[in-house]
């Protein structure tokens, strides 16, 4: 291994090529941002050599290795301005507004939602929702235009997966850990957030992604600033959070402190029908599940950022998660099973990440993270249906160790152009075991398993892009991987592109095509098997292998706001956790298996529309057709094909401003749904709430209600060859929510990077 790693850290800190970039913002006399300025760079006997605009901050950013230049800024609200400098990074520029005398004329305008900037869908996130009954980061998520939540998931449409970016970087946290961080970060610390339906490969990730860019933490001035905010939730039991966050900013220094402990009680309730043929006969079985549980979760996490001078730049991060307390019942009672199912956590969850990056003044950034995560479990389970009374212990640990290195080097090749390449190096060692002791006087070590897997993943990429002209812009990247887990192996090639065509200001066509690979759960490819209740098991596969994800995307947006999306996907090898009846007995196995393939077909559409100044609304439509084929599932084939709609409309009424209240009212509806050979039947969800802003806009009170009608919940059928199953899953969904937060010191607050656990846990 040692070999293999020398080599790839050669590669990677090889990329030393030096490029400059000019940087600055631009603000008015009162130090407010001024959006949309045109820079032009130009050498000191006044030769064009570059240009760009200024974003929502007033930040712009020129590729250029002159080492003199002149500076003119233009706004049609301000008076020019010009400079020469030798320095890269220029600071702060402040413009002087026209003094235009008029009568009383009242000029009104509307500010478009989104604009792309290198190939980018980005929205101003802070104006998005500055009327908006949301609290957190996650929420603030869910405004953007085609982003939705879908089983505890959040979904882009037309994209078969997204992942969440922080200042450019993949989150190294497990779906759950993630949006728990989300909801527990307070919505002004997100600057604003880009869309990307096929990511660069310098982001390592592949395919959407949507990248949070976070507020500067540094000040001319020393000084702190910080939030608190509690939430208290009702659901079937009553949950509830408590956070802080603080920051210190200085003109070289950065930290950042996030501390939030969460107590969470579930409930959750599942009918089961069916209809099983073992033997010739079929036997009819209902079972009736009923489930609950409790945990407790304290994440705290220390960043710092410190410029070394104006060019170079380095960051420390320690992320910390620790559950003390897991616990998770389950009862089944029917025709078949009279089961009680207990799973504790016999030592704390823990998860401990640190990640140390520098970023250098001529394109390199660079660095290496490590993670541990460790998860023992404990299952007592106990079957007291007559006839087959048995009790029984299983014992399962998983402990990972994780790190990765990465290189990234971008630098200026030609007019309005950068070569980007670089490459990234990752091992992870999984140690996993399941033990089962009988309580009964039964043999039961047939069922042990001990595997230690080590996982290899080696990425090398080189891709570029070029604005030909004011109109056309274009990047494309290729991607090396070689990947070793086991005596398995393989190479694959990653292609990426992405074309922006802007006809005018107003007509902007843009298409992407990305590739990726979805790698399982560590667990899931464990031969460990878990007992839900005295009918359902859950198998992991060791069979099970990765599947391939090709997208295409094709934007159109008009006006800045109406968005047109056309779509197709296409995933090799998918795979997915499905139910399966047992042919040889009385059985309900849950196992995730490879398909031949998925794909999917489909139109997205985005309507904003408002009614004076009190009523914001945004209608999305999303029409997709699915096909999916597997000829061995288990001793079955199917072929399954589906059109689908999806629809969306979110509603904001401005109540009153004196004091400031914001109601909202949001409606979703989906016809029938496929998973696989299973059908989902049509559901609908409607939530409501109100915000309340007082204390100088430092204090908000907002209260929610969520799945007012108690209706957004599954219906599931399988019927196909000699399956036959019914599930009618009642997730505790419906809640009220009251949440209040608190800033001190003109909070303006900065996003952490987090940390990927995503293929962690066992069942």
């Amino acid at each position: 291994m040692s070999r293999y790693i020398f080599i790839i850290l050669l590669s990677l800190f090889s990329f030393t090529i030096h490029a400059q970039q000019i940087s600055g913002e631009v603000c008015n006399a009162n130090n407010v941002p001024v959006e949309l300025a045109t820079i032009v760079l130009q050498t000191p006997d006044s030769v064009y050599a570059g240009s760009a605009y200024t974003d929502s901050l007033g930040r712009f950013m020129i590729h250029s290795d002159l080492k003199a230049f002149r500076l003119i800024v233009q706004h049609l609200m301000y008076q020019p301005f010009e400079g020469e400098y030798t320095r890269q990074d220029i600071g702060t520029l402040h413009l002087q507004e026209n003094e235009h005398h008029l009568g009383e004329v009242i000029v009104s305008g509307e500010r478009p939602a989104v604009r792309v900037i290198d190939g980018k869908m980005t929205y101003d996130l802070s104006r998005l929702v500055e009327d908006k009954v949301v609290s957190n980061a996650y929420e603030s998520l869910l405004q953007l235009p085609g982003v939705r939540e879908q089983d505890d998931r959040l979904v882009l449409a037309g994209a078969n997966s997204l992942t969440v970016l922080l200042n450019g970087k993949p989150t190294t946290m497990t779906n759950e850990q993630l949006i728990n961080l989300l909801k527990n970060t307070p919505k002004e610390q997100i600057e604003k957030a880009e869309i990307m339906y096929s990511a660069p490969p310098q982001y390592h990730t592949r395919g959407a992604a949507i990248n949070l860019v976070l507020q500067k933490g540094i000040s001319e001035t020393p000084h702190w600033q910080g939030q608190v905010n509690s939430m208290y939730n009702q659901r079937y039991y009553d949950n509830y959070s408590l956070g802080s966050a603080l920051l210190y900013s200085s003109s070289k220094l950065s930290l950042d402190f996030l501390y939030s402990f969460a107590y969470n009680r579930t409930h959750s309730e599942t009918d089961q029908i069916s209809h099983h043929l073992f033997d010739g006969e079929y036997y009819d079985i209902t079972q009736d599940n009923t489930g609950s549980g409790r945990s407790q979760d304290h994440t705290v996490r220390i960043g710092a950022d410190y410029n070394i001078d104006d060019k170079n730049k380095v960051h420390l991060t320690s992320t910390n998660q620790i559950i003390p307390v897991s616990k998770r019942m389950e009862l089944s009672e029917g025709t078949y099973s009279h089961s009680e199912n207990r799973k504790n956590a016999a030592d704390p969850i823990r998860m401990h990440n640190l990640e140390l990056g520098y970023t250098s003044g001529f394109g390199l950034n660079t660095g290496i993270d490590y993670t541990y995560y460790k998860n023992h479990a404990i299952q007592d389970f106990t079957e007291k249906a007559v006839g087959k009374e048995n009790r029984f212990e299983a014992y399962a640990n998983q402990n990972i160790n994780r790190l990765m290195l990465y290189a990234d080097q971008t630098h200026p090749v030609s007019k309005g152009g950068s070569l980007n390449y670089g490459g990234k190096f990752l091992y992870a060692s999984d140690d996993s075991r399941q033990t089962y002791h009988s309580l009964a006087g039964g043999d039961l070590s047939d069922l042990n398993t001990a595997s230690r897997l080590n996982e290899y993943t080696y990425d090398l990429y080189a891709g570029f892009n070029k604005s030909f002209t004011e109109q056309f812009s274009f990047s494309a990247s290729l991607t090396g991987e070689y990947y070793r887990l086991g005596s398995f192996d393989e190479w694959t090639l990653f292609p990426q592109m992405e074309a922006t065509y802007v006809f005018s200001p107003s007509q902007i066509l843009q298409f992407s095509f990305s590739s990726d690979k979805v790698y399982p759960d560590y667990w899931e490819m464990q031969g460990a098997v878990s007992y839900l209740n005295g009918y359902g098991e859950v198998h992991g596969n060791p069979l099970l292998k990765p599947y391939k994800d090709y997208n295409a995307q094709l934007n159109y947006i008009i006006k800045g706001k109406y968005i047109l999306t056309a779509f197709y996907n296409y995933q090799d090898d998918y795979f997915v956790q499905l139910p399966y009846q047992a042919p040889d007995r009385l059985a309900l196995i849950y196992q995730t298996t490879n398909f031949d393939y998925k794909q999917q077909a489909g139109l997205s559409l985005v309507i904003p529309f408002a009614v004076g100044n009190r009523w914001d609304s945004r209608l999305s439509l999303v029409g997709f057709y699915d096909k999916v084929r597997n000829d061995h599932f288990h001793d079955i084939a199917f072929r399954k094909d589906n059109l689908s709609m999806y629809s969306q409309w979110n509603n904001t009424v401005h109540l009153s401003t004196q004091p400031d209240i914001q109601f909202e009212l949001n409606g979703i509806f989906t016809t029938r749904n496929i998973q696989g050979p299973m059908e989902i039947h049509k559901l609908y969800r409607v939530d409501a709430g109100l915000k309340w802003t007082f204390a100088g806009d430092k204090a908000e009170l907002r209260l929610k209600a969520t799945d007012l009608f108690d209706n957004w919940h599954y219906n599931i059928a399988l019927k196909h060859d000699h399956q036959d199953f019914k599930m009618n899953p009642l997730p505790d969904l419906r809640a009220v929510q009251l949440s209040f937060a608190y800033k001190f010191g003109g909070y303006k607050d900065k996003k952490r990077k987090e940390v990927d656990t995503s293929r962690f846990g066992n069942q």
